[in-house]
């Protein structure tokens, strides 16, 4: 279900990014998909930082 998720926000940030280049406002989409994508990194690194502090089922 995320990865649909996923493809259909790509599929709708290539839609805008095409329709408001053609009014000179295709930052607009790329500033938006950049929170999306901190968001996504940050959640990698937490939860590799929690697998590596849990790694031998034990906290360290």
């Amino acid at each position: 279900m995320k990865t649909i998720f996923r493809y259909i926000l790509l599929i709708i940030t290539i839609y805008a990014a095409i329709r408001l280049y053609q009014f000179q406002l295709g930052a607009i989409p790329f500033f938006l998909l950049s929170f999306y994508l901190f968001y996504e990194a940050f959640r990698v690194v937490r939860n590799s930082h929690k697998e590596e502090k849990w790694g031998n089922g034990r906290p360290s």
